[in-house]
């Protein structure tokens, strides 16, 4: 069996990445564009470890909306389609910035009440950790990553979720 390559086990953002989605993609509900640019970051073992924790979501173009991202119908739309379609999410997005926060309102909020307020639906929650530790899992499996790590990764999704009131 080949021997598989060494892994760099520092932690914190090394390679940030962006993952942009314009108010085109939005309006247009085209996530199809959205999971296209997603796939290289699962192309190899090396890439995969990489990106792990770096991406940041970016919903571009509503800086002259005075609603907040998860007021808009259509960006709630666009991230629930992103959640069910990509579990992976839980794998590379980073723990330090809003982008678990925004993902999760969107996916996850029963009630809307403008201003960013969201009433979140436990069950709609737990639903959806369910489906990221599941992605996570995947990648940690598909690649044969240490165990431990996928622990640390999971405790600090845990910990995003404890801080924003979510779990």
């Amino acid at each position: 069996m080949p021997q598989q390559p060494r892994l760099d086990l520092r932690p914190g953002v090394s390679e940030p990445v962006v993952l942009l989605i314009s108010r085109r993609e939005v309006e247009a509900g085209d996530l199809a564009s959205v999971l296209s640019r997603l796939k290289v970051f699962l192309a190899t073992r090396e890439d995969a470890w990489l990106y792990r924790g770096q991406m940041t979501l970016v919903v571009d173009g509503y800086n002259n909306d005075p609603r907040e991202l998860v007021d808009i119908p259509e960006v709630r739309n666009l991230l629930r389609g992103l959640e069910s379609s990509w579990p992976q999410w839980a794998y590379f997005f980073n723990q330090v910035d809003d982008t678990i926060k925004l993902l999760l309102s969107c996916v996850a909020g029963s009630r809307f009440l403008g201003r960013g307020a969201v009433e979140m639906d436990a069950e709609l929650v737990a639903a959806a950790l369910g489906r990221a530790f599941g992605g996570m899992n995947m990648v940690f499996e598909r690649f044969g990553f240490p165990e431990d790590e996928l622990e640390k990764m999971s405790n600090g999704l845990v910990e995003v979720l404890q801080q924003a009131g979510m779990a």
